[in-house]
Formats: structure tokens, sequence, C-alpha cells
């Protein structure tokens, strides 16, 4: 398979590469599939993008899926379809309207999807959005912006991003997970087997069967101990 180089701005059909590596914008018509996606600048595929690596500084915008062995981007990653890949690494933004499946998720910046979110690890400091699920087994957020549907998982944490809070905007719809330890949180309904909230938290329904650790201050409308 040859390899695909653009400098400057230049245009291909799509197809099978080898290697594909863009230094300025590069537009492709069509589903590709390579070995490798690098570069830096601004990548356009009208179509998927099935890439053994992709390693990119800039922006990457696919109208279907992208599906990776590694993605690791700083700048902007944007999908209309699945992304799908062991290990996501991006400094910057993440978005799409379909599912995000990986074994690890780590985003600085802003992630949003339309729909749900699956991993083993998901890492994430700046702004989420989850208009669905986001099912983990470790789940480790550090921001003061977030809005998720629900979360299913084994141990999730939520960090304050610094000391003095003067805007907070973390909510969560549902929560069930083994055990939780939150700086920072506003939800309806968390399930858990051990609890341990700060004082910046607020929860409507709390159900917990292990152990309960409340900071004075938190806010907590309905306690059940199962």
């Amino acid at each position: 398979m040859e390899n695909l180089k653009i400098v400057g701005f230049g245009q291909s059909n799509g197809g099978e590469f080898d290697k594909i590596s863009i230094t300025g914008i590069g537009k492709i018509f069509a589903s590709t599939k390579c070995k490798e996606l690098m570069g830096t600048g601004t990548c356009n595929i009208n179509g998927s993008l099935e890439s053994g690596t992709l390693n990119y500084t800039g922006e990457v915008e696919v109208e279907e899926y992208i599906k990776a062995n590694a993605i690791s981007l700083t700048g902007k990653l944007i999908a209309k379809g699945d992304i799908n890949a062991p290990v996501i690494n991006v400094t910057g933004n993440i978005n799409t309207l379909s599912n995000v499946s990986a074994n690890t998720i780590k985003i600085s910046g802003n992630y949003s999807t339309y729909t749900n979110t699956t991993c083993e690890n998901f890492i994430a400091s700046g702004t989420i959005t989850i208009k669905g699920e986001l099912c983990a087994e470790n789940v480790q957020i550090k921001s003061n912006n977030v809005e998720i549907n629900e979360i299913h998982a084994t141990n999730v944490t939520f960090r304050k991003p610094f000391i003095n809070i003067t805007k907070r905007n973390i909510n969560v719809n549902e929560i069930e997970c083994t055990s939780i330890e939150a700086e920072i949180l506003n939800c309806k309904r968390l399930c858990a087997e051990n609890v341990k909230l700060s004082k910046y938290c607020v929860v409507d329904y709390l159900e917990y069967s292990g152990e309960l650790e409340i900071e004075e201050g938190c806010q907590i409308n309905e306690v059940v101990k199962l």
C-alpha cells in the first residue's frame, strides 16, 4: 500500500493507505483505512476512519465512525459515528453524536457525547457532557462543569478542580456504584455500598449498604440504609 502525504493543502478520494501524513489542511472524500494517521493541522474525512494509530495535533473531523488501536490527540476530535479504540488520550475536545468505547479514556478539556460511553477507566478533567450512560470500572472526574445522565461503575471519584469554588455545575441524574468519594456533586439518585461526601454535595435520594461518611454542610433529602 502507498502512503498519502499532504503538505499545505491537499485532497484524496480515500481508500487504503499504509501511512497518512498531513501538515496543513487535508480533505479526504471517502472512507479511509490506514496503519497510521499522523500530522498537524486539519483533517476532514467524509466517511469512516479505520487506523492502527491516530496521532495528531490539530483537528480531526470524521463524518462516520472512528476505529483505531490507539488515539493520541492534542486539539479537537469530532465524529458523528462511534469512536472505538483501546486507548483514547486527548488534550482538547472530543465530540461525538454516538457511542465511545475503550479500555482507557483520558481527557483533559471538553468531552461531549450524545449517547453512551463504555470503558474500564474514565479519567477526565474539564467540561464533561454525557447524554446517555457512562459505564466503567473506575471513574475519576476533576471538574466543576459536569452533565451526565447515568453512571454505572465500581469506583467513582469526583474532585473539585481548585480550592475556592465560585461556580459549580456538577449534575448527575443517577449513580450506581460500589464506592463513591465526592468533593463536589449534585445527584438526584445515588445508590452505593460505601459513600463519602463533602459539604459541597447535594443528593436528593441516597441509598447505601456499607459505610457512610458525610461532611457537615452536605445536603441529602432522603437516606435509606439497606
